[in-house]
């Protein structure tokens, strides 16, 4: 089955889109255990940031701080899910007490 909103392909027991969650009319009945499936597919989703690249911009953050700073503005602004937000606020938050930190150990605060 395809959803009507974005086009994906979805199982036909599916209740909800598994890209946009749009309610799918298609379900209409059914047993329990096929709906129970169609629960388990929506709510499996994919990691949109991998752990090596939300710990590998948070160490290079160590180096560069700005790298931390840059890209933890750019996932705030631009996250289409809360998993990206919330990595963008750790890049940025991050990054930012580094800088507080080099500014501190540097004698320039």
């Amino acid at each position: 089955m395809f959803c009507p909103e974005c086009g994906t392909e979805n199982p036909d027991s599916a209740r909800f889109c598994g890209n946009c969650r749009h309610q799918l009319s298609g379900m209409t009945g059914g047993s329990v255990g096929s709906q129970d499936n169609a629960v388990v597919e929506v709510g499996s989703e994919k990691k949109t940031v991998s752990d090596g690249m939300k710990y590998g911009i948070l160490a290079g953050s160590l180096i560069i701080p700005f790298i931390g700073l840059i890209m933890g503005i750019i996932y705030l602004a631009q996250g289409e899910s809360e998993e990206k937000k919330d990595v963008g606020k750790l890049w940025l938050y991050g990054s930012i007490g580094i800088i507080v930190f080099y500014m501190i150990i540097s004698g320039d605060f």
